[in-house]
């Protein structure tokens, strides 16, 4: 898989935080601001208001630039799934209040531990206005399966195989017991294409001149290269509830946040997911629209990608993540959008381990500010030789990442670590992460990371597990809770299993560190309303929700 990216990877940013330093950051240096006190956790929206006039055309910008393909199977990153999440549809959904409910499969059972049975919707048609049929549904799981190219293969590694077992029905052999491959049915490890339109184009799917075949609300029109993708209302869609009132949508590519301000303000860009964090306070201060803030699964966080180094060395990651001003990041880099994560899991992805993990998150949650003192205590036990070692960061050349990465050499550098912060292209960063020889023998990596779905396993399975793709150091502390976790039926007891193995994280530090909870931004220009404020726009409809104003 090729999960999320840092956020507006492809952007070409001013550069402003090379000089700087947080050190006016620390959450004793005055009051809480009124930015703060905007974004505690009661001030948060799921949805925007609903509206409930019709509207002909928006523009909604895709912050992160021009996708490469808008092939489901080989779209795993924000842009491609914030214009594909309103076209192709998955067997399960996730919901804006992070809950996995029935969607084209209207149910499931598991009649023994290593079966899976999915009931089938009726009445759901393609674009094309044919059925969808049991054909299409087996097609797209073996596709996801067996296709080398497809990003949610990995998901599959339990499945022995998947047939057609009535004319609305689907039955998932599994190798070994997988109570999260159901849940993964609502990312796009369960989406569903029409069988005739890929064997017909093969690996010109996704591509501009043939798009994709799928049953969503929205159905890919047309693709100008450099300029947008339109998408245009299916009169056929099936799921009635959703309202449905905007008719065409140009996504449109600006990845400069001057740029996207500037045509949020004007009215060029009806709306945007994840506005430039720089043009937030003019954003909130202007009547041409509102920004509205809701829950996300999105943490701003450090990978351990080199465990042979300093960074080898539990007591020198405690101590640099005790002396990093995570609640000045948040507040100063972040725009008060940031708070300090207690776990490496955040809260909106707790799932089922929901007061397992609440619990053991409260009883190691701290203020977020630096503790310098404790963390030069620490290091005081730490070999010299270890000490010596430079540890290397690799951020992208974006203003926010940049600061970031200053304040975390500050940090270092306090407590006498020797520290090395590596600015790279934006355009080149996912190399890092993706790429040992690009790679090399760097430490430390940032990353904005948001997972499939919101299960605790699936965080874990991708970050913390043998294979697991932000698993750059190749950390194996979890992994036999984890195959034990991924077995287990029983919820409570599967819940116990995740606390044990987010214990185990948090106590070794590794091998990602706590750091910024973030929440999720929507910019509604003033003739659009409803979209969902909730990060969830990676595989749900959002755009299905949005309507007029009257004005």
């Amino acid at each position: 898989m090729n999960p999320p990216h840092p956020r507006r990877q492809t952007a070409a940013l001013a550069v402003a935080a090379t000089t700087l330093v947080l050190t006016g950051c620390s959450g004793g240096a005055g009051g809480t601001t009124g930015t703060e006190a905007n974004k505690s956790s009661d001030a948060l929206t799921t949805f925007t208001p609903k509206g409930s006039g019709s509207v002909d055309k928006i523009t909604w910008n895709v912050f992160q630039g021009e996708p490469q393909t808008v092939d489901p199977f080989q779209s795993a990153d924000y842009t491609p799934n914030m214009i594909n999440s309103n076209m192709c549809e998955t067997l399960l959904a996730q919901t804006p209040d992070f809950k996995i409910k029935p969607n084209l499969a209207t149910s499931y059972t598991n009649p023994d531990p290593k079966t899976w049975v999915y009931k089938l919707r009726s009445g759901v048609t393609f674009w094309d206005g044919s059925p969808m049929t049991v054909d299409d549904v087996v097609w797209s799981m073996r596709h996801n399966m067996t296709d080398k190219s497809s990003f949610y293969g990995y998901l599959y590694t339990n499945v022995a195989s998947v047939t057609k077992t009535d004319t609305a029905e689907v039955t998932v052999k599994l190798k070994k017991p997988d109570y999260l491959f159901n849940d993964e049915l609502a990312s796009y490890a369960g989406v569903v294409v029409q069988k005739k339109f890929y064997e017909q184009h093969g690996k010109k799917v996704g591509t501009p001149g043939v798009g994709v075949m799928c049953t969503g609300p929205y159905k890919f029109a047309k693709w100008t290269r450099g300029q947008s993708i339109t998408a245009s209302r299916y009169d056929g869609y099936w799921n009635k509830s959703l309202p449905l009132k905007v008719k065409n949508i140009d996504f449109t590519f600006l990845t400069d946040d001057s740029a996207i301000t500037s045509g949020l303000l004007s009215g060029q860009i009806d709306g945007t997911y994840g506005p430039p964090m720089a043009g937030l306070s003019q954003l909130r201060a202007s009547s041409a629209g509102k920004l509205y803030s809701g829950p996300a699964p999105l943490a701003v966080t450090l990978v351990v990608a080199n465990n042979k180094g300093a960074m080898g060395n539990a007591d020198v990651r405690k101590a640099l993540q005790m002396a990093i001003d995570w609640k000045g990041i948040g507040k100063q880099v972040y725009g008060g959008e940031g708070s300090p994560a207690s776990l490496q899991t955040v809260p909106a992805v707790y799932g089922f381990a929901k007061d397992d993990l609440t619990s053991y998150a409260d009883s190691v949650k701290t203020d977020g500010t630096a503790k310098t003192d404790a963390a030069k205590k620490l290091l005081a036990g730490v070999p010299a030789d270890v000490k010596s070692k430079q540890i290397s960061l690799v951020v992208p050349q974006q203003a926010e990442t940049q600061q970031l990465g200053v304040g975390i050499k500050d940090a270092a550098d306090r407590i006498g670590l020797k520290f090395k912060l590596n600015v790279v292209p934006a355009t080149g960063y996912s190399n890092y992460l993706y790429d040992p020889a690009t790679r090399g023998s760097t430490d430390l990596l940032y990353t904005q990371f948001w997972p499939n779905i919101p299960n605790p396993l699936d965080w874990l399975g991708l970050t913390a597990v043998t294979g697991g793709t932000f698993n750059q150091s190749g950390y194996k502390g979890v992994d036999a809770l984890y195959a034990k976790a991924i077995g287990t039926k029983d919820e409570n007891a599967r819940s116990k299993l995740v606390v044990q193995m987010e214990k185990k994280l948090h106590d070794e530090m590794n091998p990602m560190f706590p750091g910024i909870e973030l929440t999720n931004d929507v910019w509604l220009g003033s003739k659009i309303t409803g979209a969902p404020a909730a990060f969830d726009y990676v595989y749900y409809p959002w755009a299905a929700h949005l309507s007029g104003t009257g004005k």
